[in-house]
């Protein structure tokens, strides 16, 4: 390629462009278009207005696409460039220069220079791009101006705002729409100034112009009327050209900082949020009702996941001490008596029970129920028909979650058999009965009742029994009378006269083994034992367990079901703010998108945006489920004070999935705005007000 062609930069052959809408006539801006510009050309192209020359510059810039015709670009047809290709040209290759000056309100004078750079990849160039931008800064004379809105900018500061931004990346071509169109006199002299000064230093300039004064600048003047070239001609030089008053350039901030990478980001995410937070200030109820469905959403959703998980653990809990890892054999007495089958006097828990065991010692225990009803129990102060119950070991007292309010549980070796002491342990509404004086265990109470003796009379056991403690109270889904029991070990009351025969057993499976299933297999070795003469039954706390469980599955399946319902309804409130927010915003996104933004840069800022909000509504949303959470327990434990545990502790599992499902609302509700603000086309966005 020869050095001519390689100072080719644009080419336009035979070149057409035309508009089309709908229910509007086609019109042909430009008409078989033929212009070539060149390295360090400066050309001014004059028409009238409607002549085509904004259509033409739209081209140059890559932001439409001839409709008949040929452009090339650096030597490539645009056709050949991807939407991305083209975005990296307008960042790095043109620089824009616009009429309407087109500054982001939002911004900062620094911040707007720099848009230009928030477009590129690598962090070495922002921080170049921020040296520039104050070097810039102090050259055009806008040196305490960094951090001052465009709203507080006059028009020509505005307008040297404008260049800096078109310039910081370095562009080969500047591109400028009537640059000294909505400028005065004086202002548009020094613009006119500044272009020939940028031409001096070899950039290549064209100016899209109906004044007189710039082209008279210009080395080139390509004229257009009526969509066509009618003429263009070469000047010997600008008027002016070898005279050109200097710009008074300031120093630019000593020093100026540059950007780490952690500001960098900072700065970026600032920019992407601030704008939709100042469009959504606009309309605060229409936002204010909107993040309360999301928010009401998150928080029933983190409720009924935290109170559920909470209250099942504490039911799993509580029948654990109520039998829910145990299951109750025992003879069916009913089923004998429809059957014709024989009563069953019980299992020797002397001499077969021990052999039983054996066998079942892999997968769990058997242990028998010695109890006995219906006795007469006498205190120094009092007496009462309670019940008596044999506990088999310590491990048993363990499982049954007997806890001692004062006084001690049986030692080790008073569960031996031949073992001589006669010891009780008083539920705590046996020992107020017995003893009501000394206010068994209470707070205030003198004495304990531990020392004293009881006399057991008219049932299978007599005999005196010394007390050694009083239990805590103890609730029960299965006995109301469960604190009036009186415990004893069980060799105490086989000693003392109950029958070695038993009928019920408790069956304490091993650990990994269903009470359910150890139950079944016990029920089979009785019945092989007893030569299959008997009936039996079970009885597995576990069943009611799985009952309630499957009581609080439904209860909150349905409350998340409500709960995705308001999430879905706030997700698309979420969606409709943000397609407003895009269409309040069109001439932003064409801004960006002629600076360089990327499809993907667009997409991203506003699929952030989108997810920022739903993370704002789901972060209230979780301390508003915190809040009722906290007061669901505190109203709880004033009710239920005899529930130890009952108290709100964050579950990390409810807050993963509530800020889950508030970052998928924004995903999945932003994508539908980002995509239709990333497909917007950059020269009818830049049109829009």
């Amino acid at each position: 390629m020869t050095k001519a062609e390689t100072d080719i930069l644009f080419q336009l052959k035979n070149v057409s462009y035309t508009y089309t809408a709908v229910n509007t006539p086609p019109f042909a801006a430009l008409k078989n278009i033929n212009l070539t510009v060149r390295k360090g050309e400066f050309i001014a192209v004059i028409g009238p207005s409607g002549s085509g020359k904004s259509t033409l510059m739209h081209l140059l810039g890559i932001m439409a696409d001839p409709t008949g015709g040929e452009l090339l670009v650096k030597g490539q047809p645009a056709e050949n460039y991807s939407a991305d290709g083209k975005a990296v040209l307008r960042n790095s290759f043109i620089g824009f220069l616009f009429q309407q000056f087109f500054l982001l309100p939002q911004l900062t004078v620094l911040e707007n220079i720099l848009l230009p750079s928030e477009y590129q990849a690598a962090q070495e160039v922002h921080r170049i791009g921020e040296k520039r931008a104050f070097e810039m800064i102090g050259r055009f004379g806008l040196t305490g101006q960094e951090y001052k809105k465009p709203a507080n900018l006059s028009g020509g500061q505005r307008q040297r705002v404008a260049l800096c931004r078109a310039l910081i990346m370095n562009p080969e071509v500047l591109l400028c729409d009537e640059p000294t169109g909505a400028l005065d006199s004086q202002t548009a002299k020094e613009v006119l100034n500044t272009l020939a000064e940028l031409h001096a230093g070899g950039r290549t300039i064209v100016v899209i112009t109906h004044d007189p004064e710039v082209a008279r600048r210009a080395h080139r003047i390509v004229r257009i009327a009526d969509g066509q070239i009618i003429s263009d001609s070469i000047q010997s030089k600008g008027a002016d050209y070898d005279h050109v008053p200097q710009l008074p350039i300031q120093n630019g901030t000593a020093g100026a900082p540059t950007t780490a990478r952690a500001e960098h980001v900072a700065r970026v995410l600032r920019h992407m949020f601030v704008p939709t937070w100042q469009a959504l200030q606009t309309q605060r109820l229409r936002t204010a009702l909107t993040m309360t469905g999301l928010l009401l959403g998150v928080s029933s959703v983190f409720i009924m996941l935290t109170l559920t998980g909470r209250v099942s653990q504490i039911f799993e809990d509580f029948f654990a001490t109520q039998g829910s890892r145990k299951a109750f054999v025992s003879f069916d007495g009913r089923l004998a008596e429809r059957t014709g089958a024989p009563r069953w006097r019980g299992l020797n828990v002397i001499t077969d029970l021990p052999k039983l065991n054996a066998q079942l010692k892999p997968l769990g225990r058997l242990d028998p129920n010695v109890e006995t009803g219906g006795c007469k129990i006498l205190s120094p102060s009092a007496n009462i028909q309670g019940s008596l119950t044999g506990l088999n070991s310590l491990q048993e007292v363990r499982e049954n979650d007997l806890r001692i309010a004062t006084g001690r549980l049986p030692l080790p070796h008073e569960f031996e058999s031949g073992n001589p002491n006669r010891i009780a342990v008083l539920g705590s509404d046996a020992a107020l009965k017995l003893f009501p004086e000394k206010a068994a265990g209470e707070e205030g109470g003198n004495h304990s009742p531990a020392g004293q003796n009881i006399i057991v009379r008219g049932c299978e056991f007599e005999g005196i029994l010394r007390v050694v403690g009083v239990v805590k109270p103890v609730d029960s889904l299965f006995d109301r009378d469960v604190n009036s029991t009186i415990y004893l070990p069980a060799t105490t009351l086989l000693a003392g006269g109950s029958s070695i025969y038993k009928t019920h057993f408790t069956a304490v499976p091993s650990a990994g083994i269903s009470p359910t299933g150890f139950a079944k297999h016990v029920i089979g070795k009785l019945s092989v034992m007893t030569a299959n003469q008997f009936p039996f039954r079970y009885f597995a706390a576990e069943n009611e367990l799985e009952k309630f469980n499957l009581m609080m599955g439904i209860l909150t399946g349905l409350t998340l079901v409500i709960g995705g319902l308001c999430t879905l309804i706030g997700g698309i409130g979420v969606m409709n703010i943000m397609l407003v927010n895009v269409h309040e915003r069109v001439q932003e996104i064409g801004i960006r998108k002629a600076v360089g933004a990327r499809e993907r840069h667009i997409r991203w800022q506003f699929l952030l945006e989108s997810t920022g909000l739903c993370l704002i509504s789901g972060c209230l949303g979780l301390a508003v489920g915190i809040a009722a959470s906290t007061a669901a327990f505190f109203v709880a434990r004033m009710f239920l004070p005899q529930v130890e545990n009952l108290s709100f502790t964050p579950d990390p599992v409810a807050i993963s999935v509530a800020l889950s499902v508030s970052l998928g609302a924004g995903l999945v509700f932003g994508t539908w705005p980002a995509r239709k603000a990333a497909a917007l086309d950059v020269v009818e966005a830049l049109k829009q007000e």
